[in-house]
């Protein structure tokens, strides 16, 4: 019997426009040469949308197959898509599932990814990037590409970082490339404060200092210059900024700090307002480069206030103790959102990739309370410390997990991503081991539930083991009308796609039994579109 497999099956690009047509490929096996029959299937939530057919002539070994769908929508919008792979007989053989969506601009809904390979004569590019297609990351932080801290492009096309690592900007320029050919946003990375020691020393005036008057360095290889409006350090980088965004097709400018120090002073003993800095200084980038992204990292949650009313496309928060529990993570995805008016959020958040439950459950809730994740980058290495070329290979198992749960973010993007606003009050009644959120859009409502059931504690920062599985699990849901229909989808389920479920609703109570939850599940309840 003839075998043919889908080995791969993605869109071509991170995201589409509204009112394009989605092109997606397929990487099929065949053992020998086989007609087969291709089947495509785009959902938006539970309703079909567009089906395709192509009947192949596959040729013994690989076969690349590209089909170009019909916009579903004018709007944007999140699809389900499933695959169906059959034989010449019309037997199934084998199928698969995928997610796209279609927006105006990546920092709508931005998955966030890295790169920190910028060696001479990289030859792996295409296949790096396509790894993180199939994730559907659209913006990637090219995290230490530059020469210095202080002097950003470098002088020569190959040169030495800080720490001695060989980089090229052939290499940098053709990864921009790259990922512009897949839609993906270019971020180079660059610190708001820091400098090199030779520079720093050469700049006294320009140094921040602690309260005894010392001046302050960072890790024993950079110098912490001072941020103020009226420091000259702001206008000389500022203009080290241009120097970047006119050399290079960068998208947009990714600024850091370190957290520390949140008090200090300047070279005559002035106290020196951090967090106050830092928000004019995301608005000076936003206002002298108007059409690129800015974003600004909140090391720790903080400056998470001045941070949110500066003009920053999303918020980009780095977590830390003594922020530790899953129910951490919740409250400052969900604060940051209400306090920024809904802005996305992306959170830095760095777990061993040995810790599955403890990536499973983060992601969740992460997702869940409105944000995503950064962690996947070169070749679909796991982030797994603040210095980023520490990055990790991850498990089979691990790559499985995290491919379901990015195209479960997208496939439901209208009711996981920005678009989507949380409701606090949910009125719903549920076991206490279980971390509940309540998202709503339109006619309809989301309410993802997370196992924590069998965890010792809730700590992300402490290894948990699997949680217990739970089934029939009741909920009641305080709602004001009776639902036209309930529905339940899991990304641990062999199918993201949504399930009939049974319901009743009694005097102002929606009650279900949940069959089964393993580690995330959404209930889906639709309402008729009010006039």
């Amino acid at each position: 019997m003839t075998k043919v497999k889908i080995l791969q099956f993605s869109p071509t690009k991170a995201f589409f426009f509204p009112g394009q047509p989605i092109q997606v490929k397929f990487n099929l096996a065949a053992e020998q040469p086989s007609q087969a029959v291709l089947r495509v299937r785009v959902s938006q939530l539970a309703v079909d949308v567009i089906t395709h057919e192509k009947k192949l002539a596959l040729e013994p070994g690989e076969n690349i197959v590209n089909l170009l769908l019909p916009s579903p929508s004018d709007t944007p919008q999140s699809y389900g898509l499933y695959a169906a792979l059959y034989d010449h007989n019309g037997m199934m053989k084998d199928n698969s599932f995928s997610a796209v969506d279609t927006l105006m601009h990546w920092t709508d809904f931005p998955r966030y990814g890295f790169l920190t390979d910028f060696s001479p004569n990289r030859t792996d590019i295409d296949t790096a990037l396509d790894s993180l297609m199939a994730y559907h990351i659209n913006g990637l932080q090219f995290y230490d590409w530059q020469y210095r801290h202080d002097t950003l492009v470098p002088l020569q096309d190959d040169y030495l970082d800080p720490l001695g690592r060989s980089l090229s900007v052939k290499t940098i320029k053709n990864l921009i490339a790259a990922a512009h050919s897949r839609r993906m946003a270019t971020m180079p990375y660059m610190a708001v404060y820091a400098a090199s020691l030779s520079f720093w020393e050469s700049h006294p005036e320009w140094q921040l200092f602690d309260k005894k008057g010392q001046p302050l360095i960072f890790e024993d290889f950079l110098g912490l210059m001072n941020p103020a409006p009226d420091s000259p350090w702001v206008g000389y980088l500022t203009k080290q900024c241009d120097d970047v965004l006119s050399g290079f097709s960068f998208d947009g400018l990714h600024v850091d700090q370190y957290g520390n120090p949140k008090t200090a002073f300047d070279s005559v003993g002035e106290a020196v307002n951090i967090p106050q800095a830092f928000k004019t200084f995301v608005n000076r980038l936003k206002a002298t480069f108007s059409d690129k992204s800015v974003v600004f990292n909140a090391v720790g949650n903080w400056p998470i206030d001045e941070i949110v009313s500066a003009q920053v496309d999303f918020l980009y928060i780095e977590v830390w103790p003594p922020d530790s529990t899953f129910y951490d993570l919740q409250r400052i995805v969900t604060e940051a959102r209400e306090k920024s008016g809904n802005k996305p959020v992306v959170i830095a958040l760095y777990l061993p990739a040995d810790q599955l439950t403890n990536i499973r459950i983060a992601n969740a809730v992460i997702i869940a309370s409105g944000g995503s994740r950064i962690e996947l980058g070169e070749n679909g290495k796991l982030l797994a410390d603040p210095y980023f070329p520490k990055h990790e290979n991850r498990s089979p198992e691990l790559v499985e997990v995290m491919k379901k749960y990015q195209d479960f973010l997208v496939r439901y993007g209208q009711l996981l991503g920005p678009m989507a606003v949380m409701e606090k009050e949910s009125g719903i009644t549920l076991p206490s081991d279980a971390l509940c959120t309540l998202r709503k859009n339109k006619n309809w409502w989301a309410v993802n539930v997370i196992n924590l059931a069998g965890l010792a504690d809730t700590r992300w920062d402490k290894a948990q083991p699997a949680p217990t599985p739970r089934v029939d699990i009741n909920f009641k849901i305080a709602v004001q009308k009776k639902p036209e229909e309930v529905w339940v989808a899991s990304p641990d389920s062999i199918t993201p796609e949504m399930e009939p479920l049974p319901f009743t609703f009694d005097q102002g109570n929606l009650i279900i039994r949940l069959p089964e939850l393993n580690y995330w599940s959404i209930i889906l309840i639709k309402y008729e579109i009010e006039d």
